[in-house]
Parts: structure tokens; C-alpha cells; sequence
């Protein structure tokens, strides 16, 4: 298995920065998805480890080996890229053996390389096909295929589901997820769909403009978010956010916001003085009748209900802002006009106004 250390990594084109001393460590077997919005990085950083887009500051270490200045062939990695550059000309088979022959690997261990693979991910009976003949799921695994036949443990996936249907995405999606637990090998995945990012990592690398805003395991960018931009960006819907004020008192500091008055865990009204940024997730808020739930819960209005099978989202205005809830269905068929929010204990997120950073409580500190 590959270990990856990037180390401070810089490249521009021109006056656009588009990576910015990105740092992280990717251990061994691994499931590391870089994750976020269309132009922050992603993909260039993933081509910058394959040796695709050359550095222009920084290192990246496979195994300790700086490989920085090697070029992509020189790098023994297996890539899938999102269009899967198959060869229309050639025969599946070909498709899967064109780079070992390329490498004047023996045909004995050809044979069994593609054998390997096309029994792996169950595309024996399409071997003698051309890519036209395909579909796209299929043509997905022959293009995963062709990265397995390599004889490596490093494994890069640059937007490999986003032409596939929605059906057949989580489809494939589960099937990179059991394959990268049949291999043990190291997979670096690169997306901007969430669910992906949530599904299938290990550990999720978000960014932003250039620069890692969070690199942490799934529960924890969803459940702590380390800025607000991880939080309005993870989570379907977003976190809800709304600006409060800290108020200090006899019976300690709390949160003043929209008519509420939530109280602050001790550890984090230490570190805040005046305004803050409130978050809390839509199924950590209790939708209860207007007038429940005390000072502790916020008051507003119905503006829409969205049924989604297991669960209801229910959109509120309170002030001007519009908070969401996740609700059970059957809660939602006899919602009053008004209700009350009251927010789960120890469900609060708190964030400086200004610079959008996590204000973490005693349990992170």
C-alpha cells in the first residue's frame, strides 16, 4: 500500500492561485476524497499528485520518496478520469492490456492482469465488446478496469460517476466502496457531490479557492465544521446559520438570537466576546407548537413543507431568516402555521463573525 505526504503545495496559472500551501497526509488503504465547489482545486491538486500539472511550490512524497519532479509514468498510479478515455477503436480486452503491452509486460502476465480485473468488477462477458456497445456504467468499469491492471496500490478517481445517472451512481458508488475494501490499496477521489464525499471516505479533504478548509473523517466535517463555509457547503440542506449575540449574565453566558436565548457551553464563551455565528443542523431543531419550548427555542412561520419518504423537511421564517428542520412524515401533516425550533443540547456550532472559523468547545480544543 502507498502512503501520500503533500507538503506545502503552490501552483498558479498566471494571477490565478489555484492551489494555495496545501498540506495533509494520506495513510496507507485509505479512502481520502478531495471534496467542493466547482474551481477550488480539486482536480488540480489530484493531477498535481499524478504528475499531470507540475508544482511550482511544495513537495509530494509517496512512501517518503519525493516524487515532485517524476513524471506520471515514472509514478506507478492507476487513474480513472471522469470522460474514461476509452479507446473506441479497440475491443475491451485491448482497452485493458494497451498500457501493459505499452510497458512490453509478457503476454502470459497480461492475460492474467485483465483476467484479474475483468473478474473483479464482473465485465468478463463484455471483454470482446467495443466501448460503443456499452453503456455507461459499463463503460466505467472498463474504465476502472484499465487503472487496475497496473500493478499498483494508488489508485486516483477524478469525477469518475458525474456522467452516469443518478440510479447508476449509487450503484457504482458501491461498488467503489466494496472494491477499494477487496483491494486494501490507497484511492484519492476527487468530487463536488457531498453524498460521494460522505459515502465513501475515510477522511474528506473540503476546499475552497485553493486552500484545505477541513480535513477530518466524515462525522466529524458534518457534525463540526471547521468554518462556515465547511458548513453551509456540507449537508443536505446546509447547516442553518444565523448571527447572535453573546450576552453574559448571573447564571452564565448565553446566545441572544432572533427572540431566544440558548445558553453557551462555558469553554466557549471564554474565547467570545459580542457578536457570533450560530449554527445548528436541521435534524437537531424540535418543531414543536409557537409558544413551546420556552426561551430556549425560536418562534416563526410555516413557509413550506418538502416530503422526502423517510423524512420531511419543514422551512421556517424567523425574522429574515429561514431555518429548515427534518421532521418524521407524519409530524408534518397536522403542522400549525406557527411553531417553535428549540435546538437539541449540545448541538450548537459556534463561529467568528469575521473570519468564519469554528470557535471549538473544550471536548476539540
Amino acid at each position: 500500500m502507498t502512503r501520500v505526504s503533500l507538503q506545502n503545495i503552490d501552483r498558479h496559472y498566471g494571477a490565478l492561485h489555484a492551489l494555495r500551501d496545501v498540506s495533509f497526509e494520506v495513510e496507507d488503504g485509505e479512502f481520502v476524497v478531495l471534496l467542493g465547489p466547482s474551481g477550488c482545486g480539486k482536480s488540480t491538486l489530484l493531477s498535481s499528485i499524478a504528475g499531470l500539472d507540475p508544482l511550482q511550490g511544495g513537495q509530494i512524497l509517496f512512501d517518503d520518496q519525493d516524487v515532485s519532479r517524476l513524471e506520471p509514468a515514472q509514478r506507478n498510479i492507476g487513474m480513472v478520469f471522469q470522460s474514461y478515455a476509452l479507446y473506441p477503436s479497440m475491443k475491451v480486452r485491448s482497452n485493458l492490456s494497451f498500457g501493459l503491452e505499452s510497458q512490453r509486460m509478457s503476454r502470459a502476465k497480461i492475460d492474467e492482469r485483465v483476467g484479474w480485473a475483468a473478474q473483479l468488477l464482473q465485465i468478463e462477458p463484455l471483454l470482446d465488446r467495443r466501448p460503443a456497445a456499452l453503456s455507461g456504467g459499463q463503460r466505467q468499469r472498463v474504465a476502472i478496469g484499465r487503472a487496475l491492471v497496473r500493478d499498483t496500490d494508488l489508485f486516483l478517481f477524478d469525477e469518475p460517476l458525474s456522467n452516469l445517472d443518478a440510479k447508476l451512481r449509487t450503484e457504482m458508488r458501491v461498488e467503489i466502496k466494496a472494491l477499494h475494501k477487496r483491494l486494501g490499496a490507497t484511492f484519492i477521489y476527487v468530487t463536488h457531490d457531498q453524498v460521494e464525499a460522505m459515502t465513501l471516505a475515510t477522511r474528506i479533504a473540503v476546499m475552497n479557492g485553493g486552500r484545505l478548509e477541513q480535513y477530518d473523517t466524515p462525522e466529524t466535517v458534518y457534525e463540526r465544521p471547521a468554518s462556515t463555509f465547511v458548513a453551509s457547503f456540507i449537508g443536505a440542506p446546509p447547516m442553518n446559520l444565523l448571527p447572535a449575540r453573546v450576552v453574559r449574565g448571573d447564571g452564565g453566558a448565553v446566545a441572544e438570537v432572533q427572540g431566544a436565548r440558548l445558553p453557551i457551553p462555558s469553554g466557549i464563551a471564554a474565547q467570545v466576546e459580542g457578536e457570533v455565528t450560530l449554527g445548528v443542523r436541521c435534524e437537531a431543531l424540535t418543531v414543536m407548537p409557537a409558544g413551546s419550548g420556552g426561551p430556549e427555542a425560536f418562534t416563526g412561520s410555516v413557509v413550506v413543507t418538502e416530503p422526502l419518504g423517510a423524512d420531511t423537511l419543514v422551512w421556517v421564517e424567523v425574522g429574515e431568516h429561514r431555518l429548515c428542520a427534518r421532521i418524521p412524515p407524519r409530524d408534518a401533516r397536522s403542522l400549525p402555521g406557527e411553531v417553535a425550533l428549540a435546538p437539541a443540547s449540545g448541538a450548537l456550532s459556534f463561529f467568528h463573525p469575521e473570519s468564519g472559523q469554528r470557535i471549538p468547545g473544550e471536548a476539540e480544543a
